[in-house]
């Protein structure tokens, strides 16, 4: 193999009852949307569904969700953010449970038959019933379809003051819906949200990113491992005199001579362009840094002092060039980062 990431099960799990015990009391529901984040949604799933006591997977559109259930999965699935006008029939069929956020799929579900979860934007501003709404909501609470209710954080890594004050907002909704049916499920924690121990009526938490090892804040209080690596082969070695130029634009030309490799491995893969020239790769245990604009299928990295050759393994990701560095250095987040690892990447799934 020339590309491919090593996903290892074991410290996923360890993730999980890390997290778990922070959640207390709250069951878990883990969200394997994205193909899990880029690790494979099937495979993650099903490792959690033997090993853990997870609760319910979380996704993004009924199409994921129909991909798990073909995949064997038979915990409860929740599909968070596909309108239910657009597939209603496969929610029956495949037994997914909608979270609506506007009447028109309210209604649908209702008439349907289809077990749902209403979302209450509480400060989001993206999907959910506003609070002026809730009122009229209200009326469907009685309903035996009615099995849970949501909102979601959009600063829970940076903002504690707005969390806990949104948390107080979407509690006051939660009281209300709990007087018509006490038996939902209530949920709003996300990863960076679970320190907080928002315990009180919460039945769940959804937990995404940190699963997945990746820390949504730097003072993030759980010890997590990164479960992805991400690995490639060098396929050429070679010696560049001065002055020569590497890669496209040639932002990068020797000074001397450079021993350098060519990696198959570059944007296409999943390795930012942004990265060029910000990163490097291991190749040998010998930090090897990035030579010029990274490329579409390929990468040059410097070997000054390396000993390497065509077909030696280059790591481009593990325990210590994790996601988050990568994210740091390229300006953006470590979820952007691993979504973007792309299918010609094989995964392979490990336990240590």
């Amino acid at each position: 193999m020339l590309r491919w990431a090593e996903v290892y099960l074991d410290r996923l799990k360890r993730n999980y009852e890390s997290l778990k015990r922070f959640a207390g009391n709250k069951k878990i529901i883990a969200v394997v949307k994205a193909n899990a984040y880029g690790h494979g949604s099937v495979a993650v799933a099903s490792f959690l569904e033997r090993k853990t006591d997870v609760s319910a997977f979380a996704v993004a559109t009924v199409f994921e969700g129909i991909e798990l259930r073909e995949g064997g999965i038979k915990s409860p699935i929740i599909v968070m953010s596909n309108p239910l006008f657009e597939s209603a029939r496969n929610f029956l069929e495949y037994d997914l449970i909608p979270v609506v956020f506007d009447f028109e799929s309210l209604g649908i579900a209702i008439e349907m038959g289809i077990p749902f979860h209403v979302k209450i934007d509480t400060g989001m501003g993206r999907l959910g019933f506003m609070p002026d709404d809730f009122q009229k909501l209200t009326e469907f609470f009685s309903s035996p379809l009615f099995k849970g209710i949501m909102s979601h954080f959009p600063v829970s890594d940076e903002d504690e003051t707005f969390t806990r004050q949104q948390f107080s907002f979407f509690m006051r909704f939660v009281k209300e819906a709990l007087k018509v049916n006490s038996g939902i499920a209530v949920h709003v924690d996300n990863s960076a949200a679970v320190p907080y121990h928002f315990d009180s009526l919460l039945t769940h938490s959804r937990i995404g990113l940190a699963l997945y090892g990746s820390k949504p804040g730097p003072d993030f209080p759980i010890k997590l491992e990164q479960v992805m690596e991400i690995k490639s082969r060098l396929i050429q070695v070679k010696t560049l005199p001065e002055g020569w130029g590497i890669s496209y634009g040639r932002t990068y030309v020797t000074s001397s001579k450079e021993k350098v490799g060519v990696v198959a491995f570059g944007y296409a893969d999943g390795l930012m362009r942004s990265l060029s020239g910000k990163w490097y790769v291991k190749v040998n245990g010998e930090k090897c840094p990035v030579r010029g604009r990274i490329c579409m299928d390929m990468t040059v990295v410097s070997l000054e002092g390396v000993d390497a050759r065509p077909g030696d393994e280059v790591v481009i990701t593990d325990r210590e060039l994790t996601f988050d560095k990568m994210a740091e250095e390229a300006g953006t987040i470590s979820y952007e980062i691993m979504c973007d690892i792309s299918p010609r990447v094989k995964r392979v799934f490990l336990e240590e």
